[in-house]
């Protein structure tokens, strides 16, 4: 379990979010135990799993990874398995959702980003990052600039971006000119990437800054993460290392903080 400190006390709303968001994370990993769905612990999720034994005391999202192949298989599964008090949001479900990974969100809260006010979800959520091989962190970046930005142009992306409709309408018919040729280019990428059995893992469609690596990935390990066991890197050391280089050393307050956004949390029968 985490030390609570200052950041997050017993009572307070950034401890009340971290706990609703560990109810997503339960449920996610019970459903993808049973169906044989592989995932892992991402980011300030799996940091916060090593170093502090549950959530970084000021950490106010979570991260999961899966392989980019298993999203098909990850969706149908919560489509039917998912209770009634969170809800599986893509674009399908969601089309003002614009980022190309899913998330799962709670019914019975809010997470005012402003971006996001369109949505038809906007509660306290698990973002669920879809990996696949790249060639290199510089390919990734350079085809993050055209087919990530073309892609959530595309699923209204500049609804949350521009004040004007005007612009708004000639970004998105830009976006479906250019999307052939996206389409072409980044498919060249992935195929190289995939022939060449690149050791590289990141995603397309948001410019990952640090490196993740599949030999650091399988096989799986599992880490207590608040009470609970979640799945891991097998070899989280170096995954974390690659991320985050000295991740045992707290950074400096100043740089301690969530998305500073207004949160509110709802009892489950509210609705």
């Amino acid at each position: 379990m985490t030390e609570l400190n200052p950041y997050n006390p017993d009572g307070s709303v950034l401890r009340e979010a971290q706990l609703r968001m560990l109810d997503i994370l339960v449920e996610v990993d019970k459903i993808c135990r049973e169906r044989g769905i592989d995932y892992w612990m991402d980011a300030g999720t799996l940091l916060g799993a090593v170093r502090h034994g549950g959530f970084i005391p000021w950490d106010d999202d979570l991260d999961i990874c899966i392989n980019k192949k298993d999203y098909r298989r990850f969706k149908q599964a919560m489509l039917e398995c998912l209770p009634e008090r969170f809800a599986y949001q893509d674009w399908t479900t969601d089309p003002y959702h614009f980022e190309m990974s899913p998330r799962i969100r709670d019914r019975y809260s809010l997470f005012d980003l402003p971006l996001e006010r369109k949505q038809k979800y906007r509660g306290l959520f698990l973002d669920v990052v879809l990996l696949e091989r790249i060639p290199s962190m510089k390919v990734q970046h350079l085809v993050y600039l055209l087919y990530g930005r073309v892609t959530r142009t595309m699923h209204n992306y500049g609804e949350a971006m521009y004040s004007s409709r005007f612009r708004r309408i000639w970004t998105k018919v830009a976006a479906y000119l250019l999307w052939p040729f996206v389409w072409a280019f980044t498919g060249i990428f992935r195929l190289y990437a995939n022939l060449t059995r690149s050791d590289m893992i990141g995603r397309y469609y948001v410019g990952f800054r640090n490196p993740r690596y599949l030999s650091h990935v399988f096989p799986l390990t599992e880490l207590d993460f608040e009470g609970h066991r979640f799945f891991a890197p097998g070899n989280y050391d170096g995954y974390l290392k690659a991320l985050f280089g000295d991740y045992m050393k707290l950074p400096p307050e100043e740089q301690r903080g969530g998305h500073n956004v207004n949160i509110e949390i709802y009892p489950y029968d509210s609705h």
